[in-house]
């Protein structure tokens, strides 16, 4: 499997969007589904970044830089492991320094008090944004 396969296959697997991931690597999300397809090369100094950004542990990145598949004895139990190092570095970096923010809490309780139906947050999401 190609680095980019890897790339694509492990973004998948943490359930986040181009968009998301790009946001985070401070890159536009056309150059990632670029990267993704193979359709430009990933430059190097983008490499620690992407590391970084979906908290692929080192054997890992290592394994698929060389193209090969991953050593894991238990796919589903890392996969798990993946999405929880990549939540925690996101609440790190974006939910950590605003939590102080009065407003910021009752944003979160308002988004939260709508509905706890994901379809019907996602929705109220949304509309959010786009007022």
């Amino acid at each position: 499997m190609a680095f980019y396969e890897h790339i694509r296959a492990y973004r998948e697997q943490l359930d986040i969007t181009q968009m998301e991931a790009a946001k985070r690597m401070g890159i536009d999300h056309s150059a990632l589904s670029k990267y993704e397809k193979g359709d430009l090369a990933i430059p190097i100094s983008l490499l620690g970044t992407i590391q970084e950004v979906y908290a692929i542990p080192k054997d890992d990145f290592l394994h698929m830089l060389m193209g090969k598949p991953s050593k894991s004895k238990n796919p589903g139990l890392e996969a798990r492991e993946s999405r929880a190092r990549y939540l925690e570095s996101f609440y790190e970096e974006n939910i950590a320094p605003l939590q102080h923010l009065k407003e910021f809490r009752e944003l979160v309780m308002d988004i939260k008090s709508h509905s706890n139906d994901d379809k019907e947050l996602k929705r109220y999401i949304k509309k959010l944004k786009t007022e």
